[in-house]
């Protein structure tokens, strides 16, 4: 359900005394000032208590007569054509909620309402959601409110299990956090951008795995189609989201922002995203303790060491992890001056004609990560030929060609079979349109990922081994009335996978 159109923008202002950030890590508050507004105005039933508005929507400087026959309007009470409007929430021209205020730079609620928007496209809608939007305009007022008055923290993080490719924990912050993040990022965004190296892929706008594979296939072409041979060498950093320090991530933060000028109120929303553990600001635990046994014990956030880790699964870790690394990409670009790196959150790879090189430079990057960055190395460091092939990203690269990884075309067909299993019977597939719409999006994803390898002939095995793909891989449209209830298709050749 679509939000109504933003209301008029509501400015929020704040006076701050003092240093908002010591140099002393992690206060547990931050000092703020300035005069608020304690009695609440709003004297009519029907009115948000918790809007502090300058003024009262009943008054007479807030109501207006309307001539709807000719547009007239005005606001002295005389009666045009007896088409009497009021105004339930005042929005004078120093704004609504003018307790709390600091200039151009407050959250408002425009601001909101577009980080609001983004915090929910292309999500399905969860009941904490639609918890939150029960009321969104105040929630989004209130959000603000912290924001300007430096009150905001996280709320407790919903907590389940990711079993694919490999078992690990997602912590999904709570909605109205997801707002705040999608308000912040972007101004951070907008900072750092322009610094970031061309080659790293992960979480940035035109780029992404794809983009990142055509890349690593550019490299490895250009030095084996010269004199042949050629040499990779890829790393994956240790545990990286449970390994970054954030002490030192909040001081690479710090001494950035302040220098572009942001503005208090979202350096405090950074100080308070970083300044204390997710176990401490709660969890919510949403998996069995079968499924949280699934993930290693170092691989949960709870067993990260003192001042460390980023919960996996909110824009704001995933945006924090790009500055982290980024030390790491200017060094190895303008210290090291390897000419062919390409990174993906913790996982990189390096190109270059001499084996010995990618061997001082692996020496390089490891004194480098532990020295400045408190990060290792896996154990597991690939030091080989290119004709041995890149398996980078779901995708083994090869000079003359690239495959798709073994492992993605097992899910792929545990995937298929699961579903066939249940649904397909002796030439119908019987299943409700939300399975049919499931089926189509399981294949449209993995024959997505196929078709930036070489693999068309893959791909029609694929298509005559699950013959009811042909008809329900492609869009098919149900009448509402059929939504919940089993819908048979039938197929000239089913198999059963």
């Amino acid at each position: 359900m679509e939000p109504p159109i933003s209301p008029s923008r509501a400015e929020f202002a704040v006076h701050r005394t003092g240093e908002a950030f010591p140099d002393t890590e992690y206060p547990s508050h931050l000092e703020t000032g300035g005069q608020s507004m304690r009695k609440s105005r709003y004297h009519q039933n029907g009115c948000s208590t918790g809007s502090q508005a300058d003024g009262d929507a009943s008054a007479p400087a807030y109501a207006w007569i309307v001539n709807f026959n000719n547009g007239n309007v005005n606001n002295n009470h005389r009666d045009n054509n007896n088409a009497f409007v009021r105004a339930v929430r005042s929005s004078s021209p120093a704004g609504e909620c003018r307790g709390v205020r600091h200039g151009k730079d407050a959250a408002t609620f425009s601001d909101m309402f577009h980080a609001h928007k983004a915090a929910r496209r292309n999500k399905r809608a969860s009941t904490n959601q639609m918890r939150f939007e029960a009321n969104w305009a105040d929630g989004l007022l209130n959000l603000a409110h912290q924001i300007n008055a430096c009150t905001w923290s996280p709320a407790p993080a919903a907590c389940f299990i990711a079993k694919r490719p490999k078992a690990r924990e997602i912590h999904a912050p709570d909605f109205g956090d997801r707002i705040v993040h999608h308000w912040l990022v972007p101004q951070i965004e907008r900072i750092y951008e322009p610094t970031f190296i061309h080659d790293s892929y992960a979480n940035r706008r035109g780029k992404g795995t794809h983009a990142a594979i055509e890349r690593v296939k550019s490299m490895v072409r250009a030095v084996h189609s010269g004199q042949g041979g050629g040499w990779y060498l890829q790393l994956d950093v240790h545990n990286f989201f449970n390994s970054i320090h954030r002490p030192t991530l909040y001081r690479m933060l710090k001494a950035r922002l302040q220098r572009a000028g942001i503005s208090a109120s979202a350096m405090h929303v950074v100080h308070a995203l970083l300044r204390q553990p997710v176990s401490r600001q709660g969890i919510v635990h949403q998996a069995s303790r079968a499924d949280r046994e699934l993930v290693p014990p170092h691989k949960r956030l709870e067993n990260a060491p003192p001042g460390c880790g980023l919960p996996i699964g909110n824009l704001s870790s995933q945006f924090f992890a790009n500055v982290y690394l980024d030390r790491l990409d200017q060094f190895v670009k303008h210290t090291l001056k390897a000419p062919r790196y390409v990174r993906y959150v913790d996982d990189f790879v390096l190109v270059h004609r001499d084996r010995s090189v990618l061997e001082g430079w692996k020496r390089d990057i490891e004194e480098f990560l532990g020295k400045e960055l408190r990060l290792s190395l896996k154990a597991d460091v690939r030091l080989r030929p290119l004709t041995t092939g890149i398996d980078f990203l779901g995708y083994v690269i090869y000079p003359t060609h690239t495959r798709v990884r073994a492992r993605v075309l097992a899910h792929a067909n545990e995937a298929l079979s699961a579903w066939a299993a249940r649904r397909v019977r002796e030439g119908n597939v019987t299943a409700t349109p939300e399975e049919f719409r499931g089926a189509r999006s399981i294949w449209a994803s993995y024959e997505g990922h196929m078709r930036h390898a070489n693999t068309h002939r893959l791909r029609e095995r694929f298509l005559r081994r699950y013959t009811w793909l042909a008809a329900v891989g492609r869009p098919i449209r149900f009448a509402v009335a059929l939504e919940g209830r089993s819908v048979a298709i039938q197929t000239k050749e089913v198999s059963r996978g």
